[in-house]
């Protein structure tokens, strides 16, 4: 039975149990996957107050200066984009295989978190990418649809944590799979950290840094060995498509 109460409870002690490579992981994973932000004031102006002629005049003096600027905004972007595939994603995979791997008995090696990068790299962009696409595809469609595929492809890293050889198309199945009817309660996991939200936006984020978000990736890992144990009880999957922890 989905117990969050006790997803909680044992991703606490996990994460306390481990808590300075615990930290460190969740900081690195926070900072490429933009987790930690600054809000920036939003600047508004009245129409009645706009001069058309001072808008022009300024546009065709810094007209220049927006030609130079504009490619490398282009090959900013791009960067980006290169920085989340090549790096962002595959990293995501090594450090829930270090959070999966982290028990309140066992400290795992903080070595793990390059998992991603060093067993079937490729396989494990390929599947992280076309997860992203899906779920920005079906984002299109209206902001709830694109929220259902999220959850639907929560269990794809850890998966991949755990077998980064699993064919791509299978790792997507399974994970729709494995979360079938537990959406809802993925969500309510999610929400169920709002306060903790809230309190490291008084904090500038410290409170995410040093436990909040810690204890989230904790309870998330608790979160998918539940539906992990559940896919075995339901024939989903086998030991032999995800082999736990000690495979690698």
């Amino acid at each position: 039975m989905w117990n969050l109460d006790s997803f909680k409870a044992t991703g606490k002690a996990n994460f306390k149990a481990n808590y300075w490579p615990f930290v460190g992981v969740s900081l690195l994973l926070g900072l490429l996957t933009g987790a930690f932000y600054v809000d920036t004031p939003e600047i508004t102006y009245h129409v009645e107050n706009l001069n058309i002629e001072s808008v022009e005049q300024f546009y065709y003096t810094v007209e220049p200066f927006l030609n130079l600027l504009a490619p490398a905004a282009l090959l900013s972007g791009l960067g980006g984009i290169a920085l989340n595939l090549l790096v962002t994603n595959p990293f995501e995979v090594g450090a829930n295989r270090f959070f999966l791997e982290s028990t309140s008995f066992h400290k795992a090696d903080v070595g793990r978190i390059g998992m991603g990068f060093s067993v079937n790299y490729g396989n494990v962009v390929l599947t992280q990418f076309l997860k992203n696409l899906f779920i920005f595809l079906w984002s299109l469609l209206f902001l709830v649809p694109g929220i259902v595929r999220a959850f639907g492809y929560f269990a794809v890293p850890y998966i991949l944590a755990e077998n980064p050889n699993i064919d791509h198309d299978r790792a997507l199945k399974l994970s729709r799979e494995m979360t079938m009817g537990y959406k809802g309660d993925l969500f309510i996991l999610e929400f169920s950290f709002l306060g903790w939200y809230l309190l490291n936006c008084l904090t500038l984020g410290i409170l995410g840094i040093f436990y909040a978000n810690p204890y989230l990736y904790g309870a998330r890992a608790e979160a998918y060995r539940f539906l992990r144990a559940k896919a075995f009880e339901n024939g989903i999957t086998t030991p032999m498509e995800l082999p736990g922890m000690g495979n690698l």
